[in-house]
């Protein structure tokens, strides 16, 4: 049942997708020129285009928007050629190990593998060459993919709250708190970077996407009228960026697992 694959996956820490779907599937980014040797994350050079190579393979769970989707929105919007492969938990559980503890992983054309989020990000902004990569963009991520706005994926993707993960009723303010900072930082500015965003904000776009499906009439509330509409106005622009728009124009149209926000 789907409360028992839920209560499995909650012994993982990870999360799971919507149903069980054997194997999995490999799927390109959108994305139109190729890329780059892989990074000093990797223990090679600085990354580089070069049109012969790709990154590798980023994997992660089909069905499920969280930390995945960020990935491939910098992909995207850096033209970088990497495949995508989107597996169900059966095989995640086959293949969770020491060499792979967690996803997302992107395993490289000679076997590599680069994990955490933070670091996967850097690299595909670095190897695309369009986004901001600095100190400020770096600190913006951590934010993004920290406590209480990333708890927004577990809350729009399963139908149980996970251990460690608070109520709805309780995340609300605390994820409002903080999308009154994201305001604030943004100002005037089309981006938080400036004129050109910087990486971290693909995962601020992802925060603003599941809290505005979670919650945007309590949002706007809470934030007033001028501050709903800065955050509006990069969450509309940031989607309009060439790339992004691909992307999502192709993404899937069902999320979550059965019983979840997402997936009722």
């Amino acid at each position: 049942s789907t409360s028992t694959m839920v209560r499995t996956l909650l012994r993982f820490g990870m999360l799971l997708l919507p149903q069980a779907v054997c194997g999995f599937v490999r799927t390109p980014v959108v994305g139109r020129s190729g890329v780059a040797a892989f990074s000093r994350g990797l223990g090679l050079g600085a990354p580089a285009r070069q049109l012969s190579m790709n990154v590798g393979t980023m994997t992660y769970f089909a069905g499920i928007k969280s930390r995945g989707e960020p990935t491939q929105i910098i992909a995207a919007y850096g033209d970088v050629d990497m495949d995508v492969e989107l597996i169900d938990f059966e095989e995640w559980g086959k293949r969770k190990s020491e060499k792979t503890p967690f996803l997302p992983y992107i395993t490289s054309p000679d076997g590599k593998i680069m994990l955490e989020t933070t670091v996967i990000h850097k690299y595909l902004a670095e190897v695309g060459g369009k986004f901001v990569v600095d100190e400020a963009t770096a600190k913006l991520l951590e934010t993004a993919n920290g406590a209480p706005l990333q708890l927004a994926d577990p809350l729009y993707n399963l139908p149980e709250v996970p251990e460690g993960v608070p109520e709805y009723d309780v995340w609300l303010p605390l994820a409002i708190d903080e999308l009154k900072k994201y305001a604030t930082e943004l100002g005037d500015g089309p981006f938080f970077a400036g004129e050109n965003p910087g990486y971290g904000e693909a995962f601020v776009w992802h925060n603003l996407d599941q809290c505005f499906f979670l919650a945007k009439p309590e949002i706007a509330e809470a934030l007033g009228e001028a501050d709903m509409a800065k955050l509006e106005g990069f969450y509309e622009r940031f989607a309009a960026l060439d790339g992004i728009k691909e992307y999502l124009a192709k993404r899937p149209t069902q999320w979550g697992v059965p019983g979840s926000k997402a997936n009722p």
